[in-house]
């Protein structure tokens, strides 16, 4: 499955920068399924929350950021793009290399369209999950009634720092 291993969350302005970094372990189908050329799209899934003392935290904002990797057999590759990658893409040799550094991130930027407050403690809620829908049409109804498919973490909460 998938694990969130690590996440720091910073103040930068009008936005917040994320280094992170995730274990992101497929299972036999969805690795098979990889090597034969069928692209994965993962989510990852951001919400940031002002901490009250006595009522639910209060929901500032949320981000989804689309990340994926996918296999060219021609070159025999391994592809990941990521919004934070400079080429907005990497390629690798092996699926283990694309897969590690699909889940090592630094200055993933998450604009935010209204300020936080400084006398406000913040925490970033985050997990990551295999986008189902994004397959080829074909494999959705097997991926959806087999638990194999359904990877995604679940969701960890760490502190902004200003």
């Amino acid at each position: 499955g998938f694990t969130i291993d690590h996440i720091e969350a910073r103040l930068d302005g009008k936005s917040i920068q994320v280094d992170g970094k995730l274990t992101l372990n497929l299972t036999g189908d969805v690795r098979k399924a990889l090597s034969k050329s069928i692209p994965l799209q993962l989510n990852m899934e951001f919400v940031l929350k002002r901490v009250r003392n006595y009522v639910w935290d209060k929901e500032v904002a949320i981000w989804i950021v689309p990340i994926a990797i996918f296999y060219k057999p021609v070159s025999d590759e391994y592809v990941i793009s990521r919004p934070d990658l400079l080429d907005q893409q990497e390629s690798f040799g092996s699926q283990h290399a694309a897969l590690e550094r699909l889940g090592a991130f630094r200055h993933l930027n998450l604009p935010l369209e209204q300020p936080v407050l400084p006398e406000k403690k913040y925490i970033l809620e985050t997990r990551i999950k295999l986008d189902l829908s994004k397959l080829p049409a074909m494999m959705r109804p097997l991926a959806y009634f087999s638990s194999s498919w359904h990877l995604n973490s679940k969701w960890t909460e760490w502190p902004l720092k200003h």
